[in-house]
């Protein structure tokens, strides 16, 4: 078992001296700084605020750093503290004339919408002059210029995307404590089966149970080794073409059981439902936890205040389980295209629209890869001896939570594409090893192909029925009914209890949702 245990460290560390991948984008040219006197407004619904340490923008070294660099004035703006960030959105959205120039919003469904009521420009005559570098980044992958126009062609929007095919779209998988296995004389789960002798032997041997922070569990776990393609929330999958909510799986029924069996014998933590990032975090280091579920950064923390803590940290990530026959239908991860996106709204004339794209652009370009990722060479970063960006003491001896967040816009996502190297930086060896072995021990059909694609667009029509059949109750039921599945309150294993549940969704129209659903997928893949 010590020898098991000391090829995976040393595994963990021969993966994150790997180079990052080497994206093929346009030089920024002369193009920056522009020549201008002009200001634009920038919202922000997420993940691009300044970081905690500063009263706002002004005081943010990323936000007035990307002015001096494109050489545009911009007026940044985000929800208001502790306003609901989509209550918000939609209040701007609901005065076009008056919402900031460029909107940051996960609005990709209703662009047809949007461009239909002329909130937003339809950026199809000018992307490839004022953002070159962006529109030839999206022809380097027809999966990215499908993802960011609608059916009939129309580019509309700047995405995210992530580097390496999604690598950090699997930033979340199962983990274990190594002490223990070797302990117990127990081999690193490859099985179900296995997966939950370790949760059974951790039981017996120190009263431990199967615990997890319900956010990291909730829209992907387990079930893929069911062959289902859906947990607690409504999921949309796709096999062999065709649309299917998970939830209503014979699969996913197995999952569900499986689960529920794992409570009936006290090995589910009753706390699940409620456990947080910080709150699990007493339930580890007290040792009533030695197998979950958690992602690349909480896996950091927890062997980091082990280790504060004067124990070794002995938490590293493990392989989605399997079937017995080794199958495996689905895991948490994606395509390496966001679902967020950067909107350029009918408040600005047409030669402010151009500028924005410039700005835009300047994040595809060389040089803006690099700032948007890393923030100013010589400052907060430069090349190591292997020609690699690598932080200076400015960021590494900052003590304060994810100091690169102050210097960089690219490490929660945003109009840019964020690169491996950056999350490599961000984490520690052990840390990326799990994402490496969450993502690459499975092939991409498994981590991406089945999902609901980002970048569909309902047509207006479809918006406006989706409205009235309240689609989205679908997923209020299902949430509902997962819980009352494994608490018992419902008995999946009752066959007329899982007829009558299934039923139910008819009364929530899901037969026409299907229909609509894949009538929007056919004309994605038909783009």
């Amino acid at each position: 078992m010590k020898k098991a245990l000391a090829i995976v460290l040393a595994l963990c560390l021969l993966l994150t001296v790997s180079s990052a991948f080497a994206l093929e984008l346009l030089p920024a040219g002369d193009t920056y700084p522009i020549d201008t006197d002009a200001t634009i407004s920038w919202y922000v619904q997420g993940s691009l605020s300044p970081h905690d340490v500063y009263a706002d923008w002004t005081q943010s070294p990323f936000h007035t750093g990307l002015i001096e660099k494109t050489g545009v004035n911009i007026d940044w703006s985000f929800p208001t503290t502790g306003a609901d960030g989509n209550t918000y959105t939609n209040t701007l959205l609901a005065e076009p004339a008056t919402m900031p120039n460029i909107m940051g919003v996960s609005k990709m469904a209703d662009a047809a919408m949007y461009l239909n009521e002329g909130i937003i420009w339809d950026l199809t005559d000018y992307i490839e002059e004022y953002a070159p570098a962006y529109y030839a980044f999206l022809h380097t992958n027809p999966a990215y210029d499908k993802a960011l126009k609608t059916d009939d062609g129309k580019y509309y929007a700047f995405g995210f995307f992530r580097e390496d095919g999604g690598w950090n779209d699997s930033y979340r998988g199962p983990v274990v404590r190594t002490d223990w296995l070797e302990e117990q004389g127990l081999e690193i789960p490859t099985t179900i089966s296995e997966f939950e002798n370790v949760i059974r032997v951790f039981n017996e041997a120190y009263g431990a149970q199967f615990s997890f922070a319900w956010s990291r569990f909730k829209e992907g776990s387990l079930e893929g080794a069911f062959g289902a393609y859906a947990t607690s929330d409504a999921t949309w999958f796709i096999k062999d073409g065709e649309v299917g909510l998970g939830n209503t799986t014979e699969e996913w029924r197995a999952y569900v059981a499986w689960l529920r069996s794992l409570r009936e014998d006290g090995l589910f933590d009753e706390d699940n439902f409620s456990l947080t990032d910080t709150t699990i975090k007493a339930k580890v280091h007290d040792d009533k936890v030695g197998i979950s579920m958690t992602s690349m950064g909480q896996l950091n923390n927890w062997n980091k205040e082990e280790v504060a803590a004067g124990r070794e940290g002995t938490w590293i990530g493990i392989p989605y389980p399997t079937d017995d026959d080794g199958n495996i239908s689905s895991i948490f991860g994606g395509s390496g295209i966001g679902g967020y996106t950067y909107m350029i709204s009918k408040s600005a004339d047409e030669e402010t629209m151009k500028l924005c794209l410039q700005v835009l652009d300047y994040a595809y370009t060389q040089e803006g890869f690099l700032y948007w990722n890393f923030g100013v060479q010589g400052v907060s970063w430069d090349y190591d001896e292997n020609g690699e960006p690598a932080f200076l003491p400015l960021v590494t001896d900052d003590t304060d939570t994810d100091p690169m967040t102050k210097y960089n816009g690219a490490t929660w996502g945003s109009a840019c594409i964020q690169a491996t190297k950056l999350l490599y930086l961000k984490n520690s060896p052990v840390a990326v090893a799990a994402n490496d072995t969450w993502f690459y021990s499975v092939p991409a059909e498994v981590s991406s192909g089945w999902k609901w694609p980002n970048g569909t667009t309902f047509t207006v029509e479809e918006n406006d029925e989706l409205s009235l059949l309240n689609a989205s109750n679908i997923g209020t039921y299902a949430s509902e009914s997962f819980a009352k599945f494994v608490n018992g309150d419902l008995d999946i294993n009752d066959d007329t209890v899982w007829a009558e549940y299934l039923a139910n969704y008819d009364t929530y129209n899901l037969p026409r949702i299907l229909e609509i659903r894949q009538a929007c997928y056919d004309r994605y893949l038909s783009r």
